[in-house]
């Protein structure tokens, strides 16, 4: 296994017992669920036709009852999975920091890695990772609707199928701008930050317009993309909520056709009704979170990368005491996000005790210079050396 995905699988599997717990309670909540549609078949079939108050009264009471437990272990799994969020930043995030200090991204916000992650972290806290769990038990609503009447059930089967089909469509149109909107979005933050940080510099040069409008340029790209996909994601949304609202009218529809037919009774078939909108609700629930999964899984995707590369960098070998002759053989740097470049074929050599002053206006290069002599960056091509070694 490869040191990207083990490091982040590891701790992920370290938590693994809050969603494995998290899994039975949704188990336990989506059959507490069955309630209501047990309440009203029981209603329309039994307390109506006989007339019994005392059958009523009791109904209502395991109806409470069930609520009252439904709303009390929602709210256990949602501390359990707060409980999994904060055991998995401190499983990560000391590492995130180290990593974001060992291997800098040039060009990037250095606190960037921590904000991916915080953004990863707290969808398990959120609404969408409820949905998702509660999305494996929608085939128990199906089949209880079977046992009702194989109409109903096919019905059932079918519009649930549709909808996936909806949600995979939706992954297609909204996944590229969205990714290109993150992207951007990404970009333009950083480019402020480093703004900001050279303030000085800017507004001592004059370059406080020509900045004002490269800014707002790139950041009118990263709105449009943004736009582009909130619209696909808003009319697949409305699309998919108008075929539930639809479905789940439908299948009242065919209940009166069976109950005209004396297949089922009317209680059977508003329990079908509830049974179908509560089987649907977390694929509606998913479609209207997918910019956030999405966002969250190319934030954790830019974690992984950067563990990778410093674990990649734990790696080192045992040199002899270095006697300080330094070796510059054709270091160039460039930052390709920005597409500028702050070194070109840079070469010299000192032994030790030389002297070497590098003089230039601000900009030229002479920090990013520094800090590749130092180690601390890696040049886009070339080498410098420490007594012969890279």
């Amino acid at each position: 296994m490869d040191s990207k995905s083990r490091i982040v699988k590891d701790a992920l599997r370290a938590c693994r017992r809050y969603f494995l717990v998290a899994a039975a309670f949704s188990l336990a909540i989506n059959l507490l669920y069955l309630a209501s549609p047990l309440y009203m078949l029981q209603i329309y079939d039994r307390v109506v036709t006989s007339g019994s108050e005392t059958t009523l009264v009791m109904l209502t009471l395991v109806l409470l009852t069930a609520f009252l437990s439904l709303a009390g272990l929602d709210l256990v799994r949602a501390w359990i999975l707060t409980r999994a969020s904060a055991r998995l930043d401190r499983l990560l995030s000391a590492r995130i920091l180290a990593a974001s200090v060992e291997t800098p991204s040039p060009g990037s916000s250095p606190s960037q890695p921590i904000r991916d992650f915080d953004t990863f972290r707290q969808v398990i806290t959120g609404s969408g990772i409820h949905a998702l769990f509660d999305l494996p038990w929608s085939p128990i609503y199906i089949g209880i609707i079977f046992l009702l009447h194989p109409w109903l059930g096919f019905f059932a089967l079918g519009c649930s199928l549709l909808l996936i089909g909806m949600a995979v469509l939706n992954e297609y149109l909204v996944r590229s701008p969205l990714k290109q909107a993150n992207e951007l979005a990404t970009n333009n933050y950083n480019f402020t930050e480093m703004s900001l940080r050279n303030s000085e510099v800017v507004r001592a040069m004059g370059m406080i317009d020509g900045l004002i409008r490269r800014w707002g340029r790139d950041r009118n790209l990263a709105l449009r993309r943004q736009a582009e996909a909130s619209d696909r994601a808003a009319l697949m949304s409305g699309l998919i909520r108008f075929l539930r609202l639809t479905m789940q009218s439908l299948i009242l529809g065919l209940g009166a056709y069976l109950v005209i037919e004396r297949q089922i009774t009317g209680g059977t078939m508003f329990a079908a009704s509830l049974l179908l909108g509560r089987g649907l609700q977390p694929v509606e629930q998913i479609v209207g979170l997918w910019r956030s999964l999405i966002l969250a899984r190319a934030a954790l995707a830019r974690v992984e990368k950067l563990l990778d590369g410093g674990a990649r960098n734990e790696r080192a070998f045992n040199l002899p005491k270095p006697s300080g002759t330094i070796s510059v053989e054709q270091v160039s740097f460039a930052i390709l996000s920005q597409q500028k470049v702050l070194l070109r074929e840079v070469s010299f050599r000192l032994e030790a005790g030389e002297a070497l002053g590098i003089v230039g206006p601000s900009g030229a290069g002479k920090s990013t210079l520094a800090r590749h002599l130092a180690g601390v960056m890696q040049p886009s091509r070339g080498t410098v050396r420490l007594d012969g070694a890279d």
